[in-house]
C-alpha cells in the first residue's frame, strides 16, 4: 500500500484529521521528554556497542 505524499499537512493537521487533539501544554510536555532522553543519552557507550555488533562480539 502506497502512501499519498503529494500533499504537505503539518503534524498538527494529521493530528486532526486522526482524531487526535494536541494541545501546547502536551506539545511542551513532549518536547521535554525528547530533550530529557536526548540528555539521557550514553553516546559513547552506544559508539563502543556497535563497534563489538560489528566485529561479531556482542
Amino acid at each position: 500500500m502506497e502512501q499519498d505524499t503529494s500533499s504537505k499537512l503539518s503534524l498538527d493537521e494529521i493530528h486532526t484529521r486522526m482524531g487526535m487533539i494536541v494541545t501546547a501544554e502536551g506539545k511542551a510536555r513532549a518536547r521535554r521528554r525528547l530533550r530529557e532522553t536526548a540528555a539521557a543519552r550514553d553516546h559513547d557507550a552506544r559508539a563502543a556497542f556497535i563497534a563489538r555488533l560489528r566485529a561479531g562480539q556482542a
